[in-house]
């Protein structure tokens, strides 16, 4: 047994030692590994100084970001390292769990190997713990950074300086102080003749565009009762703005070629505005030429690509800070009282009756920031006046941007009116059929529309690039509740997964049934059946495949399943008996889809069985839910089980006095001249007549025979009825109705018992 025991270790330890190191214990990576953490521990001091003096200097974004990009890196290759020894790790640990505890007769080879792989291990271990270590600085020290970055940003809000008045009046009186870092200057030549030149040739073009546009496109008279098209109204709007466009665009070429940049932007600005200022009255005023709410909503706009305009160009390297401070405060007043008196007119709409209870604290939003701008807080007036506008702005492109899709969507469904018919016909869609990837084009769009208002809204809040770092690493690395690790990004990945496995379901559970299996062999039954298996096979995979991708651990399912198995026993088991039924349903199919089933009181079609429920339509199309497990349990009739083969049951009475024989025949005839009935079939019996027997009123005979399709057994019967009684008729053969003889006795006295007015005369 010894020498057993002696062999398998030699063994064991010949494929140790020929299989290669893939552990990071080699003397390359180890050198790399450790060279690497000491270059790491020197580049994390000299990362913490630095962070210590931005306690005296704040540092710029750029630098910030930079430093919390060397961090990332850092964190990055720590957590590799800490992967690569662990696995190391592992594997070391296992070899020597295979040696086993050597003794006194196990050869040399083990015990060296045994204290080679426990070296190893030692070595690993030490490697790890520093690779750790430097991923928790990583750690702590992007804390201690964002902490500080929050404390500066909070200083820099906060910060006071000159109210707008002080500085009003100290220009009044004591004129500018300081000089613009840059001249504003602008070559009349040949800017001038450029912007002649473009008038001369671009605004005759631009009368005679409108003039055209109003003409094809002509607005109803005021007499006239209908209401004017969109495109009318558009047309006549971008009509009578065509001449200001041009001249626009016009002084912003020569502005531009003169190299007065920012006033070009403004000119650039105001061209845009025109541009636009057709669209939002349309979508404003609910395709109406004027509303009240019109003039506000554009003179809002024109501010606010003004004032874009004017941040991009930089508009503040040309102005002394006392002029800046001055504009920018008067800028933002006008903004705040354009911006107040829209939705004064807005919460006078039926429509938007609901922002009524919110005017108070939208003016105080829209009344912050410049309110903190006047009084000296500068920084903080911009980033509530950039926050609240911008988000405004957002959420009204997003709104107007959605509607317009919302409005082709519309024209490319499966509605009957004029712009869908149209618009379905100019893509050749025939009236009724769908268009593909619809549904998934709205989502996209709507996925789309989030992703980019969530960056205009992180831009409009002056997110930089290592704030968003934070809510990125939130995302990637997770957050622990308790003793539970959830990681955002994973999540989103299996949910993403999950989505396309769910939608493939639908889509092979459409093609198996409507196109592939369609040209098999296989009934309607089976075909179902194939195609709900599929389905929830595909679906079951989707849901493992989420789980394993969202990290959840199986050996805590399996006492999750544990413990659920206890509330099954308890409260789910109807559910539970359901849904077994209906998979024993699925694979031995003793009711499919199309069947003729009774069950209790319920007798109709099986239209889908389902692992839940059984779909049941009677004869009066009602729709019965049968659960599954009454179909197991329960006795069902199946009445096209194996075969569609039905039999007709026809009783018919003839008057006392007729010829037996004659109505025998007489029925066998009129069976077996009926199509579909079977007549030479070795498994059903041929058409039979039998003389039941000697009623009240006739003789009682009954007619069975066999047809082909139980589905056509109503049919079948009433032909053969109809059939029947013409024959009868031909041949003078009476069908009775029942007659009963009523007997009246007279009482003792030989008197009437009936009242007078009832006796005959």
């Amino acid at each position: 047994m010894n020498a057993w025991l002696r062999a398998s270790r030699l063994l064991l330890l010949w494929l140790c030692l020929s299989a290669p190191f893939t552990a990071p214990g080699a003397a390359t990576e180890k050198d790399d590994t450790a060279t690497w953490s000491t270059s790491a521990e020197s580049q994390m001091k000299q990362i913490n100084t630095l962070i210590k003096d931005w306690q005296r200097e704040p540092p710029t974004d750029r630098a910030f970001a930079q430093v919390q990009q060397e961090i990332a890196a850092l964190r990055e290759r720590a957590e590799r390292c800490v992967s690569e020894y662990e696995t190391g790790l592992a594997g070391i640990q296992q070899k020597i769990s295979a040696l086993g505890e050597p003794d006194s007769s196990a050869a040399a080879e083990v015990r060296d190997a045994l204290r080679r792989f426990q070296q190893q291990q030692q070595t690993t271990e030490r490697q790890l713990a520093v690779c750790r270590l430097i991923e928790l600085n990583a750690r702590e020290t992007r804390d201690q950074m964002l902490k500080q970055r929050r404390q500066m940003f909070s200083r820099a809000l906060l910060h006071r300086e000159r109210p707008v008045w002080q500085t009003f009046s100290d220009i009044v009186i004591n004129g500018l102080q300081t000089e613009p870092a840059k001249p504003l200057v602008f070559e009349p030549w040949p800017a001038l003749g450029v912007g002649l030149i473009l008038l001369s040739l671009l605004l005759p073009v631009a009368l005679m565009f409108g003039q055209v546009l109003r003409e094809q496109f002509p607005l109803p008279g005021p007499d006239e009762p209908s209401v004017p098209r969109k495109r009318n109204v558009l047309a006549d709007m971008y009509g009578r703005r065509a001449p200001a466009l041009v001249v626009f665009l016009a002084v912003t070429i020569s502005l531009y070629v003169g190299g007065a940049a920012p006033l070009a932007g403004i000119g650039g600005a105001l061209v845009i505005s025109v541009i636009v200022a057709p669209l939002l009255q349309l979508f404003v005023c609910h395709g109406n030429l004027q509303c009240p709410e019109g003039l506000p909503a554009r003179l809002l706009l024109v501010l606010i690509i003004v004032a874009m305009a004017l941040k991009l160009f930089g508009i503040g390297d040309y102005l002394a800070e006392d002029a800046l401070l001055l504009l920018r405060a008067t800028f933002l007043f006008a903004l705040v009282m354009v911006a107040l008196w829209l939705v004064q007119r807005l919460i006078q709409r039926k429509d938007l009756e609901t922002l009524r209870s919110l005017r108070l604290p939208i003016a105080i939003a829209l009344l912050a920031g410049p309110l903190a701008e006047w009084l000296g807080y500068l920084n903080l007036g911009w980033f509530l006046t950039l926050g609240v506008y911008g988000t405004g702005t957002g959420l009204l492109l997003s709104w107007w941007l959605l509607t317009l899709f919302g409005l082709l969507f519309n024209a490319l469904g499966d509605a009957d009116n004029e712009l869908q018919s149209g618009a379905r016909q100019w893509l050749g869609y025939r009236r009724g059929e769908r268009v593909p990837g619809l549904s998934a084009l709205k989502w996209l769009v709507w996925i789309g529309t989030l992703i980019a208002l969530g960056y205009w809204l992180l831009f409009s809040w002056q997110v930089s690039a290592s704030d968003t770092g934070v809510v990125r690493d939130l995302f990637t690395d997770g957050f622990s509740i308790g003793a539970v690790r959830i990681v955002p990004v994973k999540l989103i990945a299996a949910l993403f997964a999950f989505l396309v496995l769910l939608t493939l379901a639908r889509w092979l559970r459409q093609q198996l049934g409507e196109r592939w299996l369609t040209k098999t062999t296989l009934d309607a039954g089976a075909r179902q059946s194939v195609v709900a298996l599929t389905s929830y096979t595909i679906v079951g995979i989707a849901i493992m495949l989420a789980l394993s991708m969202a990290g959840l651990d199986f050996q805590n399912i399996a006492i999750v399943a544990g413990a659920l198995s206890v509330g099954i026993g308890f409260g789910l088991q109807n559910i539970v008996n359901n849904f077994v039924s209906g998979l024993i349903l699925l694979f031995e199919r003793p009711v499919r889809p199309g069947d003729w089933v009774i069950v209790g009181g319920t007798e109709g079609y099986v239209r889908k069985v389902s692992i839940r429920y059984t779909l049941i339509q009677t004869f009066d199309r009602a729709e019965v839910l049968v659960p599954n497990s009454e179909l197991i349990s329960n006795q069902v009739t199946n009445l096209m089980l194996t075969d569609t083969f039905g039999r007709v049951r026809v009783p018919v009475g003839v008057a006392y006095g007729s010829d037996t024989r004659q109505v025998r025949d007489i029925l066998h005839r009129v069976a077996r001249e009926h199509p579909m009935v079977v007549l030479h079939d070795p498994r059903v019996a041929s058409p039979l007549v039998y003389f039941i027997g000697f009623g009240d009123s006739s003789l009682d005979f009954e007619l069975r025979c066999f047809i082909s399709n139980i589905d056509y057994k109503m049919s079948v019967r009433s032909d053969l009825l109809f059939a029947i009684d013409d024959a009868f008729r031909e041949a003078g053969i009476e069908i009775p109705f029942p007659q009963r003889v009523v007997h009246m006795q007279k009482d003792v006295t030989g008197e009437d018992p009936r009242p007078e007015q009832d006796r005959i005369q």
